[in-house]
This record gives C-alpha cells, structure tokens and sequence, in this order.
C-alpha cells in the first residue's frame, strides 16, 4: 500500500507536537513494510527537520517539488491575514487556506504522478486543499490533533464541509468524538491516540538527590501552555524548598511571551531555581532528573510529553478544566488535577513535592496507566484503518 502522509505546513526545523507525530507515523509506517511519502509545505529550501524522517521515506516540500516552479505564498495576503486576525478567526483561517491553495496545481500533478492509495490528512486546511480545492477520490483519513471545540469554533464553514468527505475522521480521545459531531455531519469517527515512544528512564522516587526537578515540556506559549502559571505558582514554594527547580523546555518563538517568562522570574528572584531550557532532542536527560510533570495548559488535543514522562513513572499535576489532560491524569491514582488558578497549583505541586512515597505510588500507577499508548499498540490501530479505508466510497455527508 502507498500511504501519503499530508501535513501542509513548516516542517524544516519545527519541534511542535503534530510535527512530532508526523514524523514518527512516516518512520512506523516505513518500518511496516508500507511505501510512505510525507509531503509538507514550507518556503524554506535550507535547514533539516527537527524530528528525523528515515531515508526509506519519499520526503517532499510541495512548495519546491522537483521539476516544478517554486510556491511563493503571497505577502499581500499574509498581511491581510494578520489584518483581520483580531476581528474574525474564520476570516484569518480563509487567508490561510487562500495561501496554500497556490499550491494547488502543484498537488494535483503530484498526486497524479505518485497515485497514494489513501491520504492521512494532519490539519485541517490541508484537508480541505485535499478533498475540495483539488477534490481528490482518493481515500483521505482526516486527523484532529486538538479539542474539537478548540478547532471549529470559528472556523470557516467551507473547512468543516470540506473534512465531512474525509474517508475517516480520527480524533485522539473518545470524548472527542461527540464534540467533533456538534460541528461536523459526519459519522465516520475513530478514537486513536497518538503513538507514544516509551522513553529508557524510570524515574526512583526514593533517591535522594542534591537537587529535585519540576518538569514542563512544551512550546513558550500563553493561551495554550501558560507557562507562567507554574512560574507564579512555584514562586509561592521556592522559598521554602531550596533543593527543587523548575525546568521549562520548548521552543521559543514567541519572542513577547518568553520576554514576559523571564521578568518573571528576575520578579520573584528565581533565576537560580527556573530555567528555560529551549529545545532537545535527548529527552532521556530531561525524564532523568524529573520527579514531578507539571501541565499548566488550558487546552490540549492530547500531550504526549504528558504520556512521555507518565511512562517513566513520574507523577503529573494539571488542571481539571484542561481538555485530555483532564482524562489522561487520573486524579488521586497517577496524580493530581486541581482547580483553575495559581493557588491550586501551587497547593497541588507543594503535595507532591513534599511526600517522596505520594510520588512513587503515583508514579508507579502512571507507568501502568500508560501502557495502552505504547507504539506497537497504537500502530496497529492505524493499520486496521488504513487498510478499511481502500474498501471505502464515498457518500453524501460522510462514506459509506
């Protein structure tokens, strides 16, 4: 079977989540004996990805295919984008999508040319570029890498109606599926998480260490991660606990928000006990010294440094409210969800920072917990959906 993994969006050097994932399902596919191409879209022609694609995988820019002219998304619209951002999402995510689709004469002679048996479409305006934009008849599988209130509140009708072709929708968690069903008329749904890597570290809560470590791994970002929240909440605890610091890693774009991060810190005079540590690719180190996860983020589509340092056996402290954090941490079993602000973090942290056996018994249960996210198990899910997708037709309002 030749599988297309389809992500049209920067790839050269990102370390997101999707991008992560892209690149693990290209190299679990390619193992599998499948014939992958993993096609992105990025106006860079220089630099490597952040995540590694075997060599086994057909990789391509579909901004520079060979023999083909180069796309060069328009400033205009770019700017215009950015224009009425503030004013309407949909409207920005129509500028979005007006970029891509100059792409599109480009799409149709690759598919043409490399024929895919079925599509794996990784966001939603590359579905759409897909299945109306060039209106492919082969068989896409459309992936939600988020909360589908977080992705189709606001979002272009011609989007959602364009994803209702999909051969299949795969969301991560099955709560997800009826609130995909409040936006889309579709029924073809599947719930697989994504495929989690278990790291060669377990975590020994017993140990006694000169210096403790509180973990948050993910992008610098207010609206979603909201680092800041474990600043302020940690400044509440450092004083008393001396021997814990706070180790922040993730990428750093957002100039302001990483600006912000750090008066932070020089305010509550913890430049000796946080650390923002940008980006690695040896997270073995980083579950090395880590003996508490913390997750501050408002909204997740799955977490999988949640899962990552839950299969080593660290406890994690996140918030009720938070979107699959709120289901995969099991409060009380593999720790602790607390109520929205500073105070109950703060609170929820100190517990465990305190009580070293509270730390393993927790930990001990997210090690177990986790198994069902293992890679062999989640690929083998896929493959049972790759393989009914070639037996799939499509029907008004979904397949049939």
């Amino acid at each position: 079977m030749k599988v297309m993994l389809a992500d049209f969006h920067k790839f050269i050097g990102y370390s997101g989540g999707i991008e992560n994932v892209f690149a693990k399902m290209a190299s679990a596919l390619s193992e599998r004996g499948y014939d992958v191409i993993a096609v992105f879209a990025d106006e860079k022609t220089e630099g490597e990805p952040f995540f590694a694609v075997p060599k086994s995988v057909k990789l391509l820019n579909l901004y520079h295919l060979p023999g083909e002219k180069a796309v060069k998304p328009s400033g205009l619209t770019k700017a215009l984008r950015e224009v009425i951002r503030p004013f309407s999402r949909a409207a920005a995510r129509d500028q979005n999508y007006r970029l891509l689709y100059q792409a599109k004469a480009q799409l149709s002679r690759l598919l043409e040319k490399e024929k895919p048996d079925v599509i794996v479409s990784f966001r939603e305006p590359t579905g759409r570029l897909l299945l109306d934009g060039v209106g492919t008849k082969i068989p896409v599988i459309s992936m939600l890498h988020n909360d589908p209130d977080e992705i189709f509140r606001g979002s272009p009708a011609e989007e959602r109606k364009a994803l209702e072709k999909s051969a299949a929708i795969q969301v991560l968690l099955p709560s997800f599926i009826s609130k995909a069903k409040k936006y889309l008329h579709y029924d073809h749904f599947i719930a697989i998480p994504n495929a989690v890597n278990a790291p060669h570290v377990t975590a020994d809560h017993l140990a006694k260490k000169d210096k403790y470590t509180i973990t948050c791994v993910g992008r610098l970002t207010g609206r979603t991660k909201r680092q800041h929240l474990l600043i302020e909440a940690f400044a509440k605890l450092a004083q008393g606990h001396p021997d814990w610091q706070v180790q922040l890693w993730g990428d750093t774009y957002d100039k302001p928000y990483v600006a912000s991060l750090k008066s932070k810190i020089k305010k509550y005079g913890l430049e000796k006990q946080v650390f923002l540590c940008g980006t690695t690719k040896d997270m073995d180190a980083v579950w090395k010294e880590t003996d508490i996860f913390a997750f501050p983020s408002h909204h997740e589509g799955f977490g999988l440094a949640l899962v990552e340092a839950m299969c080593c056996g660290i406890p994690a402290v996140g918030y009720r409210s938070c979107p699959a954090v709120n289901e995969i941490i099991v409060s009380g079993e593999n720790g602790i969800l607390c109520e929205d602000g500073v105070d109950p973090l703060s609170q929820a942290l100190g517990r465990l920072m305190d009580d070293r056996m509270l730390r393993r018994t927790y930990g001990e249960a997210a090690r177990s917990m986790a198994e069902k996210y293992h890679a062999e198990k989640v690929w083998e899910q896929w493959e049972g959906l790759l393989r009914r997708s070639l037996g799939i037709r499509y029907s008004k309002g979904g397949v049939s």
